[in-house]
């Protein structure tokens, strides 16, 4: 059996698995595998691999797309070593920021490390399995025009908001019905478009409580943040945010489906800020947890924006 991992939350994990699955349909060689997909974010990622590597046989290969290494995953070293000398081989494609001595450590451990940080995780994956196919391919240009934002394709922006409407485990079901899709080229498919009109009223509700939310906080020699919530992704929130404050160096969106936060700026490290909350990321966008980070519903804890213009202040 064949797992792959992948991050939930976006087009390129999902894209990121859509070309392995398309890879292996494709290859007469791996077509009798049985292959087992799984969605993970940063909070449940070591709890995932410990369910893959829980039952007495394991998987012939894992392989992990689009998850970074955040500093609360050191513990998942002695699971893979115990899995490899059970026979299982593991691969992993990545393009967030990692510590040069944690990369190392995992060449050396696992069977293949690629980390490519000018590139989206599903570019990573298409060269390494399907550099010619224009499939892959296509699937791996609308990953890195969500990532990268560069806005070139409606389409991907569809992708993107589909797979935000469609996040945590209740949702799996869709998740892998939009694998599916991607990995055969149906971009178009009448199923894709029944779920935009789904989302619709949802992600326009939801985008417009985050803006009328929004709370401004000025931080001394710094700037102002800002900071809201609502039920889509914390990436979405923030721009929704940035079109509303043009002027403001960071933005803060709190996806209160699951609490998780994502911080986005061009003027400092958001990656080594998430760090300090055992999160990480890139550099100008970064995603982590807060123990309490409202007092009551649509009340912000004030010790956690006093902490949130404390770290941005380390940054600066």
């Amino acid at each position: 059996m064949i797992v792959s991992l992948t991050h939930e939350h976006d087009l390129d994990g999902l894209g990121s698995q859509a070309i392995i699955r398309r890879y292996f349909n494709l290859s007469s060689e791996n077509r009798n595998n049985e292959i087992t997909y799984y969605f993970a974010d940063y909070t449940d990622f070591v709890d995932k691999i410990n369910v893959i590597f829980s039952t007495e046989s394991v998987p012939s290969q894992l392989i992990i797309s689009d998850i970074g290494f955040n500093d609360s995953f050191k513990n998942i070293f002695s699971v893979f070593k115990n899995a490899i000398k059970r026979g299982c081989q593991i691969s992993w494609f990545d393009h967030h920021i990692v510590d040069e001595s944690i990369k190392e450590e995992l060449r050396s451990l696992i069977h293949l490390y690629i980390n490519e940080t000018e590139k989206c995780a599903a570019e990573i994956v298409k060269d390494y399995y399907l550099q010619n196919d224009p499939i892959a391919s296509k699937i791996a240009d609308f990953a890195r025009d969500t990532d990268f934002r560069t806005n070139k394709y409606n389409l991907a922006s569809d992708l993107e908001s589909i797979i935000s409407y469609n996040r945590g485990a209740q949702k799996d079901q869709n998740k892998h019905e939009i694998v599916r899709l991607l990995s055969q080229g149906d971009f178009h498919n009448p199923w894709f478009m029944e779920q935009l009109e789904s989302l619709k009223e949802w992600l326009e509700y939801e985008s417009t409580f985050s803006s009328n939310h929004a709370m401004v906080f000025p931080v001394e020699l710094f700037g102002d943040i800002i900071i809201s919530w609502a039920k889509i992704g914390g990436g979405k929130i923030t721009r929704v945010l940035k079109q509303k404050y043009s002027d403001a160096k960071a933005f803060i969106g709190i996806d209160t489906r699951n609490n998780d936060i994502i911080i986005h700026s061009n003027f400092i490290n958001c990656r080594e800020l998430a760090r300090e909350f055992g999160g990480g990321g890139h550099k100008v966008r970064a995603g982590f947890k807060y123990p309490q980070i409202f007092e009551k519903a649509n009340v912000l804890n004030n010790v956690f924006i006093e902490s949130m213009k404390e770290s941005i202040l380390k940054q600066t």
